[in-house]
């Protein structure tokens, strides 16, 4: 059985937000929390899918909402606690597993806020294999499994407990619930026995954001280029490198949308973005688009950027890495292409 430790939290924030696609909120402040709880509890178990038993209650979790809110109105670490009570509760049965809805940024830290406190193993998988804005957006709704019961609750505790015919209703009713809840809330939902799971979630990515992470690391040490080491890693492609100009963002409806322009030697690239990074198109030429993740990378030190953490001036890098094969798919592409969020997704065509 694997452990996540103290050390590995570093390689994690590092390969989660390169997971994230620009989304999924940034590491840096649930990785010391994380941290406060392991030192406190000690290490975190993390299962593979071979490893779960039929009557397991696999509780997928996440925080929902605008990534720039939690920059400023911080977790509380009260969220989970009530959200993982109110789950006992309505079920009758104690969650005996726990995983990120989505690997990317920090929401691969959301298990582990909890995890280490009420020693409950952590799966290595999640619904997504990156980060995507909406709660239908999953490999759990490709597989027609019921999102509902969901449970979300706020940081001062309060809870709401959701029953929903399908995924995109919980959607709605989910993102008008974070709004008045302050744009952040934690959700619970997509809850699976354990015999449920394989098949219906992405695999191995803990795993997969702990070794992008520690290639980012190794080449830092080595004086090696991170970017150059991150694309033959992941099999990636570099879109672009320059200087961040032209920052253009505000939160509606509960997402983080905006834009930002890339000054190359080449030319200017435009990158669009709903919490994640989603279009990216030099003039009328288009560069990559969801579902591949579009990654932006501090040029220096191979930093992966979140959206709400972009500045003007900064020295950076776009690269495109391959999309887990379930997006790639008609029904994928349909759920999470480039035309559901508004663009055309022929070349050259994109609807701004």
């Amino acid at each position: 059985m694997k452990q996540i430790t103290v050390n590995d939290l570093e390689k994690l924030s590092i390969g989660s937000a390169i997971l994230g696609s620009g989304g999924g909120g940034d590491p840096s402040y649930p990785l010391l929390m994380v941290k406060n709880a392991i030192e406190k509890y000690g290490p975190i178990d993390v299962i593979s899918i071979e490893d779960l038993k039929e009557n397991d209650l696999v509780i997928p979790l996440s925080f929902m909402g605008a990534p720039l809110i939690n920059t400023e109105r911080l977790q509380s670490g009260i969220e989970l606690e009530a959200l993982l009570q109110t789950i006992e509760k309505r079920l009758g049965q104690k969650p005996t597993v726990l995983m990120p809805a989505e690997i990317g940024g920090a929401n691969a830290f959301t298990p582990l806020l909890i995890a280490a406190k009420w020693k409950i193993p952590v799966l290595d998988a999640d619904m997504i294999g990156r980060a995507f804005p909406e709660l239908q957006m999953s490999s759990c709704y490709l597989k027609q499994l019921s999102a509902t019961p969901a449970v979300m609750a706020d940081c001062m505790g309060n809870t709401v407990i959701l029953e929903t015919r399908d995924a995109n209703t919980l959607e709605r009713m989910a993102r008008a619930i974070t709004v008045a809840m302050g744009s952040s809330s934690a959700v619970g939902f997509y809850f699976m026995s354990g015999s449920d799971v394989a098949g219906s979630v992405v695999p191995n990515t803990l795993s997969q954001a702990l070794e992008l992470g520690e290639i980012i690391i190794k080449a830092r040490e080595e004086g090696a280029d991170p970017i150059s080491a991150i694309i033959e890693a992941s099999n990636g492609r570099l879109l672009g490198r320059g200087t961040l100009i032209d920052i253009d963002q505000s939160i509606e409806g509960g997402f983080l949308q905006g834009s930002t322009s890339i000054l190359c030697e080449e030319g200017k690239i435009k990158l669009f973005y709903q919490n994640e990074f989603l279009l990216a198109k030099k003039g009328e030429d288009l560069l990559g688009s969801t579902p591949e993740l579009l990654v932006l990378l501090e040029e220096n030190s191979g930093t992966p950027l979140t959206s709400e953490t972009l500045r003007y001036g900064l020295q950076v890098a776009l690269i495109a890495i391959p999309s887990p094969e379930i997006w790639q798919t008609p029904e994928g592409l349909e759920l999470v292409g480039p035309q559901v969020f508004g663009y055309k997704s022929t070349l050259g065509e994109a609807i701004l």
